[in-house]
């Protein structure tokens, strides 16, 4: 058989070869859009975790202050009220003013209409929290779907590759019939060419054409083509030239 009809089918299963491997690559669109639907859950969920995380901070940073001015306030009342001068129970008189005017900033009075700064911050907390379990829950929803669409994926991509590794072995045992020097140079040429390494010469008005390339073929080298006596390779794109069966 000739050489160049056994490499031209050896092609037609290297390009087989090529677009199981494409496929393999390839996402299907439902795990795709999956992927990106439970990314977005992810990220919002961490994205509350951190503002909860942000705001509880500043909710024991108020309560803590608040803690203490108490304490301090307590201890102001109780040395007032052992003062031993009008002068001293003046000065703790104001300290306590002051004090009380920190706490009622922090924990708010409903007959002055002073909200405080700590409610605000309680309230933020639980509007956060029933947010994150919301959106917890949508993400353990999603999961189990994600890891069925991923687990055929991998199904799939797993039954590509065994289809692949048996035309491989098809791909192979062809080869080993057609000389190795010309396997060689079509599989260089494949290479640099990213997919094909010989190509079909076709009629074009009066003289041939290269069909990868589509560019017209001087008349010696279509000649050298019909004489088949050696590899001729296109002038133009380097493939190697066939005159077809």
């Amino acid at each position: 058989m000739d050489p160049l009809a056994q490499l031209n089918h050896l092609q037609d299963k290297d390009l087989e070869l090529d677009r199981i491997r494409e496929e393999q690559g390839l996402i299907p669109s439902e795990l795709s859009a999956a992927r990106e639907e439970f990314g977005t859950l992810e990220h919002q969920l961490a994205d509350l975790q951190d503002r909860l995380r942000e705001v509880r901070v500043v909710y024991h940073r108020a309560d803590l202050e608040l803690q203490d001015l108490k304490g301090k306030y307590d201890r102001a009342k109780q040395a007032q009220m052992g003062a031993s001068s009008a002068k001293e129970q003046t000065q703790y008189g104001e300290q306590m003013r002051q004090l009380e005017d920190r706490i009622e900033e922090l924990e708010g009075n409903e007959k002055k209409k002073i909200e405080g700064e700590i409610m605000p911050l309680m309230e933020q907390m639980d509007k956060l929290e029933g947010e994150i379990e919301g959106v917890r829950a949508k993400v353990e929803e999603a999961r189990p779907k994600l890891e069925a669409m991923e687990a055929a994926n991998r199904d799939r991509i797993a039954e590509l590759e065994a289809t692949y590794q048996e035309k491989k072995r098809e791909r192979d045992a062809l080869a080993s019939r057609i000389p190795a020097n010309i396997v060689r140079e079509y599989e260089s040429i494949r290479r640099a060419r990213r997919g094909t390494g010989l190509a079909r010469m076709a009629k074009a008005g009066a003289g041939y054409r290269c069909t990868a390339c589509n560019v017209q073929l001087p008349m010696h080298v279509a000649q050298q083509v019909f004489g088949g006596n050696k590899i001729v390779r296109c002038p133009s794109c380097g493939r190697i030239l066939w005159k077809g069966e």
